[in-house]
């Protein structure tokens, strides 16, 4: 079976003040690197001080997150909207996507990060579960997104399915993913009609000591009848108006509401939820679909405080928290339209 060839992702000319956000990402000494001038990886000193300095979260984080809401039957959710159009999260930053019958599977992560970081909710699906996947798409490097053990389970379970990747980091998933794409900012490939196209964000790479961006980054829109836009981890920057110049009919934007904590040393990275709505609505999608939160501990914020926090950030830019914004339950499946 033949691979898709990355194609460009056919969008107007952009006007004067969002043409940046269509620069290519390659640097010029190799690697990439957010070609706007926000580079983001952190100094090991700014992450010792991190791990060193008081956490105002500690206290209320001793008494422990209130029990993560899960979907009592995942699996059957998911199969009982039939062939409709659907997006199913399951913790953390792995999305379930189908659109025209096309499936893609993106950052799928079934198990824990590291020994010393577990999950906190119990993954709603496994590999096995899955009725099928056609594609899987990875954000980025970093292991609570590319997680090898899980995607060599998908790839032993779909072996024919896609893995799309940024450039770069194909070589990092396992021998076992056989079909491999790698595709810069602005391309997408063509799956049976349904297109899965690479945009940018504002993060970086690191898998090991030596490869500092050596791979790219990016976030990913699915688009056929119906268009889901995944932002994978990221800052807070002007590239969302370029994304919904680009693609001006999203349906859903699947955007973090957790680890954003401490602002100081994770701002240029990960958005907080005031970062997720100012984003939400700068790609002029219809509805808004929470992620990044209440699966892994990673930052200084309480894993239960990412709803709360939304509804504020919400309340702050005058806009009634509605049936637009949704923070689903781990496992449960929102139908699109």
């Amino acid at each position: 079976m033949n691979d898709p060839t990355p194609q460009p992702v056919p969008y107007a000319p952009p006007p004067e003040d969002l043409a940046r956000w269509f620069a290519d990402p390659a640097a010029p000494g190799g690697g990439f690197a957010n070609p706007w001038g926000v580079n983001v990886e952190p100094a090991f000193s700014r992450f010792l001080r991190w791990q060193t300095e008081a956490n105002p979260w500690r206290k209320r984080k001793r008494s422990g997150p209130t029990p993560p809401r899960l979907e009592s039957d995942p699996l059957g959710a998911l199969l009982s909207v039939g062939d409709a159009p659907r997006c199913t999260w399951l913790g953390h930053a792995s999305v379930l996507i189908t659109v025209d019958d096309v499936t893609v599977l993106v950052d799928p992560v079934f198990g824990r990060v590291f020994p010393g970081i577990p999950r906190k909710a119990p993954a709603p699906l496994t590999p096995d579960d899955l009725p099928h996947v056609d594609v899987v798409a990875i954000t980025h490097g970093h292991y609570d997104h590319l997680d090898a053990a899980s995607v060599k389970a998908v790839a032993k379970r779909f072996p024919e399915a896609l893995f799309v990747t940024p450039l770069g980091l194909s070589r990092s998933l396992p021998k076992a993913a056989r079909r491999r794409v790698e595709l810069n900012w602005w391309q997408q490939v063509d799956v049976s009609g349904v297109r899965v196209a690479l945009v940018p964000a504002q993060h970086w790479h690191r898998r090991g000591p030596a490869d500092t961006n050596r791979a790219l980054w990016g976030g990913y829109v699915v688009s056929g009848s119906r268009a889901v836009y995944h932002s994978g981890d990221t800052g807070s920057f002007g590239g969302f108006s370029a994304i919904g110049h680009a693609f001006p009919a999203l349906d859903l934007a699947v955007l973090p509401i957790g680890a954003w904590e401490p602002r100081w040393f994770m701002g240029d990275q990960h958005m907080d939820p005031d970062g997720s709505v100012e984003a939400f609505l700068a790609t002029g999608a219809r509805r808004f679909l929470s992620m990044h939160w209440n699966t892994f501990d990673l930052t200084d914020e309480p894993l239960d405080e990412g709803p709360d926090e939304l509804a504020r950030a919400v309340d702050r830019a005058n806009l009634p928290f509605d049936e637009r914004w949704i923070v689903p339950e781990h496992g449960q499946t929102v139908v699109l339209g």
